[in-house]
Order: C-alpha cells, then sequence, then structure tokens
C-alpha cells in the first residue's frame, strides 16, 4: 500500500470539473443538432437550397466521442428545455439509431451515414399542415393519407442535394416501410428495406411513444418498448426488436422509478445484460422522505427488491 500514490482532494476537484466540462460540451450537440435542423426547415419553407455539411460535423463528433451517445441519450429522454416539435424528434431518432447502430457494431462511417439518414428522416413533414399533425381526435381518411405523403415528400426535397446524397433520399424514404409489407409509401418488406431504415423506422415509433402528443401523455421509455414489442411485433424483425430490447435501456440513465418497498430512485448505472435491474440511489424513502444520508441500492445484488413502475420528474414528491 505504501507505493500507491492516491490523487489529492485537490486532484479529484480537478478531475471532476473536467469531467462536468466535458459532459456540458456534449450536451451542448444536442442543441447542435437541433439547430442544424431548424435551419434546413427554415430554408425549405423559403423555397432556399441548403447544405446537410454541418449536420455531418456534429454526428462525426458524436460518433468519435466515447460515451456522447449515452450522455445524449439521457438528455434526450428527460427532455428538459426541449421543444416538442420536428427539430426535437429528429435529434433524438439521431441519438437513439447511433445507439442502435453501434449495437450492431457498425463501423464509424456506417454510424455516420445512419446518423445524418436518422436526422433527416422526416424532413417531409414540414408539408404536413399543422392542423393534421397537432390534431387531437381520429384522422379522417383523407387526413390519414396526407399524412402518408411525408416519407415521398423527405425523397423530393433530398433529392435536390444531388447524386452525391441521392442514397440518403432513397433510404430516409424507407423509414415508415415495415417488415411485413404492410408499411407505407411503397409496400416494401424484409430484405427489400435498408437496414438503416429498419433502425429509424422502430426508432421512430419509439420516440414518438415516449414524448407527449396532442392526444396523450408520453409513455415511459420501458412501456413504449413493451408497446412495441407487443402490438407491432410483426412490423419489424426479431433481429430489430431484440436491438430496441437490450440497446435502448428499459430504464435510461437518469430516470426515477418506483421499487417493491415503495421507494422512489433515480437510475445511475444500466447493465446490458440486466436491464431491468440497474443500480439506483434512493431519493424518497417508502414514506416519500429523503433519506439522511446518500443510500446506492444494486439491484442486481439485491433479489428481494424489483422496479414496479416508473415515474415522471413532474410527479415526484416535493
Amino acid at each position: 500500500m505504501e507505493n500507491i500514490s492516491l490523487p489529492s482532494e485537490e486532484e479529484l476537484t480537478v478531475l471532476s470539473k473536467e469531467g462536468l466540462e466535458e459532459q456540458k460540451r456534449i450536451e451542448d450537440l444536442y442543441a447542435s443538432l437541433y439547430d442544424f435542423v431548424e435551419g434546413i426547415i427554415k430554408s425549405i419553407k423559403r423555397k432556399k437550397r441548403f447544405s446537410i455539411e454541418r449536420g455531418l460535423e456534429v454526428i462525426k463528433e458524436i460518433v468519435h466521442t466515447e460515451n456522447a451517445t449515452n450522455i445524449l441519450y439521457g438528455k434526450a429522454v428527460q427532455g428538459k428545455g426541449i421543444p416538442d416539435n420536428l427539430a426535437a424528434h429528429s435529434a433524438n431518432v439521431c441519438i437513439y439509431s447511433l445507439i442502435l447502430g453501434k449495437g450492431v457494431d457498425y463501423s464509424q462511417v456506417k454510424l455516420i451515414e445512419l446518423g445524418i439518414t436518422a436526422l433527416l428522416h422526416d424532413i417531409g413533414m414540414v408539408f404536413v399542415p399543422n392542423g393534421i399533425v397537432n390534431k387531437k381526435g381520429k384522422l379522417s381518411a383523407s387526413e390519414l393519407q396526407q399524412l402518408r405523403e411525408h416519407p415521398s415528400y423527405t425523397y423530393k426535397i433530398l433529392q435536390t442535394l444531388g447524386e452525391k446524397y441521392l442514397w440518403i433520399a432513397k433510404v430516409a424514404s424507407q423509414e415508415q416501410e415495415r417488415e411485413n409489407g404492410q408499411g407505407y409509401p411503397n409496400g416494401l418488406k424484409g430484405d427489400e428495406i435498408h437496414g438503416y431504415a429498419k433502425i429509424i423506422g422502430i426508432v421512430d415509433v419509439y420516440e414518438a411513444l415516449t414524448h407527449n402528443r396532442p392526444q396523450r401523455r408520453g409513455y415511459m421509455p420501458h412501456d413504449a418498448v413493451k408497446l412495441i414489442l407487443g402490438t407491432q411485433k410483426k412490423l419489424f424483425s426479431n433481429n430489430i426488436k431484440r436491438l430496441l430490447l437490450t440497446k435502448l435501456s428499459c430504464f435510461p440513465l437518469g430516470s426515477y422509478l418506483k421499487l417493491n418497498s415503495k421507494a422512489i430512485c433515480k437510475v445511475i448505472e444500466i447493465y446490458e445484460d440486466a436491464p431491468l435491474r440497474p443500480t439506483v440511489e434512493i431519493l424518497f424513502n417508502s414514506q416519500n422522505r429523503r433519506p439522511k444520508k446518500k443510500k446506492i441500492i444494486r439491484l442486481t445484488e439485491t433479489p428481494l427488491l424489483y422496479v414496479t413502475g416508473t415515474v415522471y420528474e413532474s410527479d415526484l414528491p416535493q
């Protein structure tokens, strides 16, 4: 033990400060994705040409930065201060797609291709009337048909980027195609659908379910996964469903849970091989009181405790 050199308190403070600064830098990349999509939306509405080079730069930085996707995933899921609009949806789908892409061991080049396609996948929604997008009730047949035109709009918009990026237009326009051929606009199925589009397709549904919509409150991540695996299981391949379950954690970092002990806790560590048993910090005990001392529980090591549900941040005890 005499030969072991432990860091001083000052060194630990510096390390902690550097870690916080790096996390802030990574979180700022979310704003860069958001602003990029917002800029394209404005250009389209003004009928001006646009470039995707800035978006590619941001995605490259995310792909080349260790742990960036995990930090950005937490930010996207929590949604603090993020507007519920097309730019945010696009940024979130991009982040979630990168996580699944890593899950199938895509190279950095493929991750960047996947990321930019995911970021632009829904740009055709610009031409869908707001009255349809924000309608609280059930869409009429004609309104549903207008909504289903958005992949074709996406293709038409992205093909203006030229031959170099025509592949993005083709793949992005497939994001609503489904494994069993029941998707649109062309009823493609199985291997007819590009691998990137399959990832973006399931992530698009997951993102929509986990965020508020005019007619409902957003589902918690694990409830969204269960819903997809239950009601939409025939629409996606087994490999893609397995990827969603294992890579987009049922309980993301920073989310809030309730245990069978009735304690409310915050997820501070997750495990791919045990997605239902994260490590948590107890925030409130069974009497809704904050513990006097910090209490960390590894659910993988405490079989008698388990998660019974998730909690919205707005529903936490005051």
